[in-house]
């Protein structure tokens, strides 16, 4: 007796099959760029400092651009 595996396609079809798996739980944030988080800041910290240098000297303060 040899156990009968089904494909991918077939497993797909089969209407018993459950539309979606559970994702596993992730502990602390769930953020997909957590690894470039810190790339990020610095990112951030260089563009302040670019437009407080192109803005020097002027009486309005820096709005620098927040990247997410």
């Amino acid at each position: 007796m040899t156990e009968h595996h089904p494909t991918k396609a077939q497993e797909d079809a089969d209407p018993n099959t459950p539309p979606a798996k559970r994702a596993p739980h992730e502990h602390g944030k769930p953020d997909q760029l957590k690894d470039k988080e810190k790339e990020a800041e610095n990112r951030q910290e260089a563009l302040i400092d670019e437009g407080v240098e192109e803005t020097f000297p002027a009486s309005d303060p820096v709005s620098a651009k927040r990247i997410t």
